[in-house]
């Protein structure tokens, strides 16, 4: 297929000479609606699953660690430290993940909440993160007038460094929505990247901006190519791009599989691809099997398709191609009838725009396994056995006994127990989760990891008094606070004179009545080596706590200090966090 023709059929309008132009725009005018949040909360509400909510205990400011201590043998910085710096092939890659999972899953998940009642606490994680200073709106503009909104985040440090570009799935705008604040967190605060989050096609922002309806991986796919051309070749910035990487959530998952893809066979001028890696997070695989699922369930069938409505019906505001389609007597009333309804409408849309296509021709298209080349690029695909949102087994669990990718020395799964539709941090903690993300991206960007991985070390100098031999540690964390020139420093101790609970369950068993701490203040001015500055909002305390929480790590000579008494210590880190 050439590249025109290509272009013709997705319907996005680009030619063969395509360039692009972006500018750092003002998205104050585009409607801010979170719907993906909102349909992750309706979920909840519907399966009788959000009494937690009430009582306000998931409103929480992550700390970028584990949802307990963990055994020094499950600390997600050995499963880093078993990649990092090894040179790992792509395929051993995999293997080193699965395994760290298979040995740690148990621990990690032993505190933590999972299911619907994950996706509650996902929804509900707090990061403003248009209040810090280092992140910014930021809209890609096409030259035929398409828009794509996204969010920009740029490290201090101009060195060049891997930029992640990531595809939000259905209904997510360029908003402070749950997907996008969760995973910013891991691959900006808890990561040495620079990244831009784009808007879903199926966000209100980008409907408002195009005023078309238009959907799925084989348009978004070859967008996220097109715009990562562009990033390195005429962005104001490019020099601070050692290498790009594509990562897709949910439908976004669905660019990114197509898109890895397309990064074999339209490449750079230079004959390079223009991604090194993509990760495709809880993605969907096969568009129209993965819609009749979604809204033929009972709980979630109902959730999704009453948000659904509501999307269309604010969508009327702004689009010209198919308004006349999107009215109450065209919305079906039978959600099992919406996936035929969303192929129509997409379908119908490109007609309108010149462009043949039919239902059945628009989801062949959108379907991976219509793909007949086998992917070379590095793929991922990051998914959980209890998503009831993107159903496992039509999609992930495909791929991973796929008899051309079962073995592939390209493509792997990372098929988990838990992580409810794209929750991962919910189930495993943000530690490991961050980790796994960030040590894929790492491993396939070979002209920067060798400068990541060189460990600096510095003295603690702040007073520790000695403990006694009952003592033992099992954590730290780091606490940095809005205009502070201070940071704190938390040690939690557990004490196994404390009492006959505390002798059986042993320290990591996660409970809290066998446990003391000691809190130290530190002079920022004095962390400066580590990468420390004071923050200027809430919101860069907020990151900075999760930077240091990932990055920095407490101990003595030839092991970690948890799991010593130790009162003689110093802080080691990896470097261009900051």
């Amino acid at each position: 297929m050439s590249l025109q023709i290509f272009s013709m059929f997705v319907g996005i309008g680009i030619a063969s000479s395509l360039t692009l132009s972006a500018q750092a725009q003002s998205l104050a005018d585009a409607p801010k609606v979170d719907l993906e949040t909102q349909f992750y909360q309706e979920l909840a509400k519907e399966a009788g699953a959000d009494v937690p909510q009430t009582k306000g205990i998931f409103e929480e400011v992550p700390d970028g660690l584990s949802t307990k201590e963990i055994t020094p043998a499950c600390d997600p910085r050995r499963f880093e430290d078993s990649i990092i710096g090894k040179k790992l092939s792509t395929a051993q890659y995999y293997n080193v993940a699965r395994a760290y999972f298979a040995k740690c899953s148990g621990e990690l998940t032993q505190k933590s909440w999972t299911g619907l009642l994950g996706l509650l606490k996902f929804s509900k994680f707090q990061y403003p993160f248009f209040s810090h200073p280092q992140v910014k709106e930021f809209m890609v503009k096409l030259p035929d007038g398409t828009r794509v909104p996204g969010v920009l985040a740029l490290k201090q440090d101009a060195r060049p460094r891997p930029l992640v570009i990531v595809k939000c799935g259905v209904f997510c705008s360029a908003s402070q929505s749950a997907s996008m604040k969760s995973y910013l967190m891991h691959l900006f605060d808890q990561s040495p990247f620079n990244v831009l989050l784009l808007a879903n096609q199926t966000g209100m922002d980008y409907i408002y901006y195009n005023k078309r309806v238009t959907l799925g991986g084989w348009s978004e796919g070859y967008e996220a190519i097109e715009v990562g051309k562009w990033m390195m070749e005429k962005w104001e910035h490019k020099d601070r791009i050692s290498s790009l990487h594509l990562m897709g959530i949910s439908l976004g998952g669905n660019a990114a599989v197509m898109g890895a893809a397309f990064n074999d066979k339209y490449l750079l001028p230079n004959g390079r691809k223009v991604y090194n890696s993509v990760t495709a997070i809880c993605p969907v695989i096969s568009l129209r099997p993965t819609l009749d699922h979604l809204y033929g369930t009972q709980v979630v069938g109902r959730a999704f398709a009453k948000m659904t409505k509501e999307h269309f019906k604010e969508a009327r505001n702004y689009v010209a191609d198919v308004p006349d389609l999107i009215t109450d007597n065209h919305i079906p009333s039978n959600r099992k009838d919406m996936a035929d309804y969303i192929g129509s409408l997409a379908s119908t849309s490109l007609q309108r725009r010149g462009i043949a296509s039919t239902t059945p021709a628009f989801f062949k298209s959108n379907n991976f396994w219509n793909l007949k080349e086998e992917v070379k690029t590095p793929l991922m695909v990051w998914a959980s056995k209890d998503d009831s949102v993107v159903n496992n087994r039509i999609n992930a669990e495909v791929m991973e006994h796929d008899d051309l990718y079962e073995k592939s020395a390209n493509v792997g799964v990372l098929n988990l127990k838990y992580g409810n539709h794209c929750g991962f941090s919910s189930s495993y903690g943000a530690q490991a989760s961050a980790a796994v993300l960030r040590t894929f991206v790492l491993t396939h960007s070979p002209e920067f990891v060798d400068t990541y991985n060189t460990k600096q070390e510095m003295p603690w100098t702040f007073g520790f008094k000695k403990l006694g031999s009952q003592f033992e540690h099992i954590g730290q964390s780091w606490h940095f606070y809005s205009n502070s020139n201070q940071a704190k420093v938390v040690f939690r101790l557990f004490n196994w004179n404390g009492g006959s609970e505390c002798a059986d369950k042993g320290p990591w068993s996660g409970s809290g009545t066998c446990t003391s701490t000691r809190e130290f203040w530190v002079p920022i001015s004095s962390l400066s080596k580590l990468g420390a500055r004071v923050p200027r909002t809430d919101a860069e305390a907020q990151a900075l706590t999760r930077e240091f929480n990932t990055k920095v790590e407490f101990r003595i000579k030839g092991h970690p200090l948890n799991g010593t008494y130790s009162s003689d210590f110093y802080m080691t880190w990896r470097s261009h966090f900051e």
